[in-house]
Formats: structure tokens, C-alpha cells, sequence
């Protein structure tokens, strides 16, 4: 910019203001790049470990290798989102799941293309979880978080040259999966109301509240995986289904503060009121739910069962049929949760 008729006292004056502004900067460029470079050797340094926990990886029968290995994933794959708020950090904990991650690396060898996945599933899981706490709390906030998180998922679209039909079966899949929280308020209404569920109406709110594995995280393998195939979708369901059940053993106190669906309690309102239930502390609860699990009949026990049974009969391809293993993890570790 030219700049004319400045006599030389303004002009001294704002050559130096220039000079002290641009050394009043430079320190603090200097830390920019300085911190941009440390964070660059950190994201390196942990990609570097996740590629070697990944090559470790075997789809031997070794249950519980695999799943050490994978749990050993799941931490590496936390810290690799450096920059990430308490809130989401808090969000994150309950979508610790790595299997999308492995399910990509397996199937494609390719490291890259796997942290994008992983990355994408995260920020889905996020925005899922997001909503779920808003319709459950009624807080703006939560609603004003999931739709920062949808704008960041649009720009890793928009980023992203191989989108295929990804980006408008991602929308579709997230309006499909949008009516479950309609849903939830009602069964939240007849618990409320007093009324008890069947095996059946326990089922099929275990199985709706789960089908955002196989509605919406399912169709990023969909597009990304050359194996893929919808046998897939259906364990991923049934997986995600025994990881809820998992999330409502362990919410089950914080459920019944909120008036919220809890399978565990839905099992017990015929014998149970739930106006009792209110009354009671989180061990009598858990030693009530406990005393109904010994009989044949539990719905519980029914249905980690049938989740166990159903996997079993699934046909998947080679390069993925450690999602199978996982299966019989989740529905082991919470029948042990349950009984002791």
C-alpha cells in the first residue's frame, strides 16, 4: 500500500509502530510453528504405534489375544485426536470401539485409509451420542454440540475426493436412524405410566436402540471396504446390541434418576412397579435384576443368548470374521458383569 503526503515525524512514528507490532509478533509466530511442528512429531509418533499394533494383529482363534490387542488400539486411537474438547473426550469414552478401524486395515492393508474411517465412525458415534443426551436432558447445549460435530463431518466429506455414495447415504442413514429417540420417549412414557414389556417389546427396543451400527456406521464400511457385504451390517448390529446392554448395566442408577429406558429395569416391571423401583438404591436394584437372571425365563439371559446364537449362524467374509470374535467377547464380558 502507498501511502502520500505523511510528514516525517508520523512517518518515524508509524515505521516504528510497524516494527514494534511485527517483533510483538514474532515471538508468537515462533510458538505457533514451534507447537504446530511438536504436535505434527506427536500425531506422527502415534500413528507409527498404531501401524505396529495394527501389523501384530492375527485373526487366529485366540480370543483374547486379539481382543488385548484390540483394547491396546483403542487407546492409541483416543490419543490420536490431540485436540479434543472435555466434553467430546467425555462423549468419546462410551464409542471406544476400534472394530471399524480393524475392519478397514484387515480388509484394505492400507493405514491411511483406515484412520479416516476410524476418524469418520468417531465423529458419527459423537454426533449419535450428542443427541441422545439432549433428547434424555432437554439441554440446548448438547443439540448446538451435534450440529458443530455434522459441520465437521461435512468438511471431512468435502475434503475428500473418493466420497462415492457415502455423503448422501450418510444423510439418509442419520434421518432413518433420527425416529429411535421418538420412539425412546415413548417406551420412557409406558414405563412411566406403569406398564410392563413383554421379551418381544424388550427385543425390539434392545435392537432399535442398537441400529445405528447397522443404519449408520455399517455404510462407511459399505463404501470403503471391496469385502464388505449387509451379513456384516447384521453382527455389527447384534455387537452394538450387546455393548448397549453392557452401557445399561453399568448407567442403570443414572437411568432411573432420568426416567430413562433401561432394558435391565424393563425386565423387571412385571414383577417389580417401577414407583418401587424409584424408591430403591442401585444395590437393591441390582440384587432384584440379579434374583430375576436365575430363572430360565430372564429376558436378559434370553436375549444375550439369542444375540450369541444368531451370530453364530451369520456368514461373513474371511477378512472380517473377527467381528464373530467379538461377538462372543461382549456377550462373555457381560454375562460375567451381570453375575458378579
Amino acid at each position: 500500500m502507498h501511502i502520500q503526503n505523511i510528514d516525517s515525524k508520523n512517518s518515524f512514528y508509524n515505521l516504528y509502530r510497524i516494527n514494534n507490532v511485527y517483533n510483538w509478533r514474532k515471538p508468537l509466530l515462533l510458538v505457533e510453528v514451534k507447537t504446530t511442528k511438536l504436535q505434527a512429531k506427536k500425531e506422527k509418533a502415534i500413528i507409527d504405534k498404531i501401524s505396529r499394533v495394527s501389523k501384530e494383529l492375527s485373526f487366529t482363534d485366540d480370543r483374547l489375544t486379539l481382543i488385548e490387542q484390540m483394547i491396546s488400539l483403542s487407546k492409541l486411537l483416543m490419543k490420536y485426536d490431540l485436540n479434543i474438547s472435555t466434553t467430546f473426550r467425555t462423549i468419546d469414552e462410551k464409542a471406544q470401539d476400534p472394530t471399524y478401524f480393524v475392519a478397514t486395515y484387515f480388509d484394505t492393508k492400507d493405514m491411511e485409509q483406515a484412520l479416516w474411517v476410524h476418524r469418520m465412525i468417531r465423529l458419527l458415534a459423537r454426533y449419535v451420542l450428542l443427541y441422545d443426551k439432549f433428547f434424555e436432558t432437554k439441554n440446548n447445549r448438547y443439540l448446538l454440540l451435534a450440529r458443530k460435530v455434522r459441520q465437521s463431518i461435512n468438511k471431512v466429506f468435502a475434503s475428500e475426493t473418493n466420497k462415492g455414495h457415502l455423503k448422501y447415504s450418510i444423510d439418509f442413514s442419520l434421518k432413518q436412524f433420527s425416529p429411535f429417540w421418538k420412539f425412546e420417549q415413548v417406551v420412557k412414557s409406558r414405563i412411566l405410566d406403569g406398564n410392563s414389556f413383554s421379551y418381544n417389546e424388550i427385543r425390539n427396543f434392545s435392537l432399535s436402540k442398537s441400529s445405528d451400527a447397522s443404519t449408520i456406521y455399517a455404510r462407511v464400511l459399505d463404501a470403503k471396504l471391496p469385502s464388505f457385504n449387509e451379513n456384516v451390517s447384521l453382527v455389527l448390529h447384534y455387537n452394538q446390541a450387546l455393548l448397549d446392554l453392557m452401557d445399561d448395566w453399568q448407567d442403570m442408577e443414572e437411568d432411573v434418576r432420568g426416567d430413562m429406558p433401561n432394558v435391565f429395569v424393563m425386565s423387571v416391571l412385571e414383577n417389580v412397579p417401577y414407583s418401587i423401583i424409584k424408591k430403591y438404591g442401585i444395590t437393591n436394584l441390582r440384587n432384584i435384576i440379579r434374583n430375576s437372571l436365575d430363572s430360565f425365563e430372564s429376558p436378559i439371559i434370553r436375549l444375550i443368548d439369542e444375540y450369541r446364537a444368531s451370530v453364530k449362524k451369520i456368514s461373513i467374509p474371511s477378512n472380517l470374521v473377527f467381528i464373530k470374535l467379538v461377538s462372543d467377547h461382549h456377550a462373555n464380558a457381560l454375562s460375567r458383569a451381570i453375575s458378579s
